[in-house]
């Protein structure tokens, strides 16, 4: 339980980087009725990234596990790309 509330963590931290650093808006959605998680970016009114992960609460914890991994990995992406571009 702890590594899911570390990729948790990152994908706020990212998100809120992302957030401050650059002109892209994000979301981050925790849905108890409709047991979803979802993340959003948004640049110009333009979807960058966006990922969902339906049946939050009954996913199987390791499986869970990779898909916060792929969320962290593609926020990471955008995180360098608005690095490369502001040096």
């Amino acid at each position: 339980m702890e590594t899911k509330f570390s990729l948790f963590n990152q994908i706020n931290s990212l998100c809120y980087w992302l957030l401050i650093s650059s002109e892209y808006r994000t979301s981050v959605k925790l849905d108890a009725d409709n047991d979803t998680y979802s993340v959003c970016i948004m640049h110009a009114g333009v979807e960058l990234y966006a990922n969902t992960i339906q049946g939050f609460s009954k996913r199987n914890a390791n499986f869970l596990e990779h898909e916060l991994d792929g969320m962290v990995a593609g926020l990471l992406h955008l995180k360098q790309n608005v690095e490369q571009k502001s040096a």
